[in-house]
């Protein structure tokens, strides 16, 4: 069943996300420095862009990502991607087999996975101005119930870590055996930590050095 407030999240944290870029396009991005916020939008239009074809046509295999066409107002293009997106969402079987990131292929994976990619760069469009946010509740509940499947992989050998958020009274345990280190914090603190963003959550050693050397999205 599609939630509701999936796709709310992603409709308000989109729209948030393009009032900043409209302020000032050109602005640098701090989390990607040579980008611009006109880059991050493009960025983001083009994951919603390629979201609305998974969910529609259902590729058993991965998809390229449409590009902002040449010419095209990147505004524009954003907030079509954006409401294409939603409809798509809301028309699709969320359970209805197609490719996905993890151990879940699904359509269903795409609502949850763009809650999250959508209000992550909306907090990096807030952060380009040096206003003090936090991912909203949702956001950071969808990033850390997928945290194990969608990126544990990547990390390599790091060691069994549990990480509850105080404000959720929740744990999770990322890896396999016992737990031999534990974080806590807010949801939102954690997870932007776990996203190699600022947070004043401190991780083990070799947590940080594996979330902090993963490869940073390119341009689109």
């Amino acid at each position: 069943m599609l939630s509701a407030e999936n796709l709310a999240s992603i409709e308000s944290e989109g729209r948030r996300l393009i009032g900043f870029v409209e302020r000032e396009p050109e602005r640098p991005v701090p989390q990607y420095p040579d980008w611009t916020l006109a880059d991050l939008a493009s960025h983001t239009g083009s994951i919603h862009g390629r979201t609305t074809l998974i969910v529609s046509d259902l590729p058993a295999e991965r998809i390229s990502a449409p590009k902002l066409p040449d010419g095209a107002d990147v505004v524009e293009w954003y907030v079509e991607t954006l409401e294409a997106m939603l409809a798509a969402l809301r028309e699709s079987d969320p359970d209805a087999p197609c490719w996905a990131f993890g151990s879940n292929p699904c359509a269903g994976f795409w609502e949850s996975r763009m809650v999250i990619e959508t209000g992550v760069h909306r907090w990096d469009a807030a952060q380009a101005f040096g206003e003090e946010d936090r991912l909203i509740d949702n956001v950071a509940r969808n990033g850390l119930d997928e945290f194990g499947d969608m990126w544990l992989r990547q990390l390599g050998d790091v060691s069994t870590m549990s990480v509850t958020a105080t404000d959720f009274v929740r744990t999770w345990v990322f890896g396999s055996g016992e737990s031999e280190v534990s974080i806590d914090g807010a949801a939102s603190d954690l997870y932007l930590r776990l996203m190699s963003r600022p947070s004043p959550v401190k991780l083990p050693t070799d947590w940080a050095e594996a979330i902090d050397g993963l490869t940073p999205p390119q341009k689109r």
